[in-house]
């Protein structure tokens, strides 16, 4: 199908991916999986329109609508669409769940109209004067935000898991966990079969992560776990489908900007990062680290 907020990309018979346009209002990858009896999908988008989308791809792509939905952390363009699926059951991290359950006030303030009105306005006014720490992304993002925000539900998941769980399924399908990295609790999408992974954000392609409410240092070492799972190919949390490559990728820049923060000063980023989207993660990376290393 088409959709003016992703474009579908199938892998495999029953495994699809939907690749976020940043022009739309999905914002994150997700992953369509055709589990013989129940359609799966991980991730869940931004907005309630997107998620409709993705529920109509599900339906073209396996015959039905999705069944069964999981989030692989807390961020909101990964589970804001929930709500279009809040009759179903809904995985993810014991742990995910409780941080939304934890900031569901502090977020729902964030979805307020008037809140969003007032972001889009400082984020304008901050791309004019040039800050490094803004980008036209970021204000697209919030500006989409601003359009559906009457719409905005916020629905955590229902069912929580540890470090593992398997779908009931003739295909094997797993949700695994290694703690924090992105967040305090990611998750991935694995289907050892197929050598896929959806890592939610843990690996990006061709996009700045997401730092501050991680744990870089052990997001090296959850890396490692993804990378010795083996998979042929990558579904990030955006950006296009990769390969192992990306994983040694996000290992560098993650090395790279650990090492800026620890050099007090002045700083410039490699150019080889320049052309990533979201391209202000990157100051707010390393003021991220540096703000936490001051406050040891």
């Amino acid at each position: 199908m088409k959709s003016e907020h992703f474009r579908v990309e199938t892998l495999t018979e029953g495994v699809s991916a939907t690749i976020a346009d940043l022009r739309g209002l999905a914002v994150s990858n997700s992953a369509v999986v055709d589990l013989g009896e129940a359609t799966l999908v991980f991730d869940t988008t931004l907005t309630p329109r997107a998620a409709e989308d993705l529920a109509k791809a599900a339906l073209e792509l396996t015959g039905r609508r999705p069944t069964l939905a999981a989030n692989s952390h807390w961020h909101l363009d990964h589970m804001l669409g929930n709500s279009v699926f809040s009759a179903l059951p809904i995985y993810a991290t014991r742990r995910t769940r409780e941080i939304l359950l934890e900031k569901r006030g502090e977020l729902e303030g964030e979805l307020a109209p008037e809140k969003l009105t007032q972001d889009v306005a400082e984020i304008e006014r901050l791309l004019a004067a040039g800050d490094p720490g803004v980008s036209a992304d970021v204000l697209a993002l919030n500006r989409s935000l601003l359009a559906e925000a009457t719409t905005l539900r916020l629905t955590p998941p229902s069912h929580g898991f540890e470090q593992k769980f398997r779908f009931p399924s003739p295909r094997k399908v797993e949700l695994l966990s290694w703690g924090s990295g992105h967040t305090d609790s990611d998750a991935v999408l694995h289907l050892p079969d197929e050598g896929i992974v959806h890592t939610g954000d843990l690996v990006l392609s061709g996009v700045h992560p997401s730092t501050g409410s991680g744990n870089p240092e052990h997001w090296l070492e959850v890396l490692d776990a993804i990378e010795r799972l083996h998979p042929e190919r990558i579904i990030p949390g955006h950006g296009p489908v990769t390969t192992l490559e990306a994983v040694g990728e996000m290992r560098e820049y993650l090395t790279t900007v650990l090492r800026i923060a620890e050099t007090p000063g002045p700083y410039e980023m490699p150019t080889r990062y320049a052309a990533w989207s979201f391209r202000d993660g990157f100051a707010q990376t390393i003021r991220f680290l540096r703000g936490r290393t001051a406050a040891r």
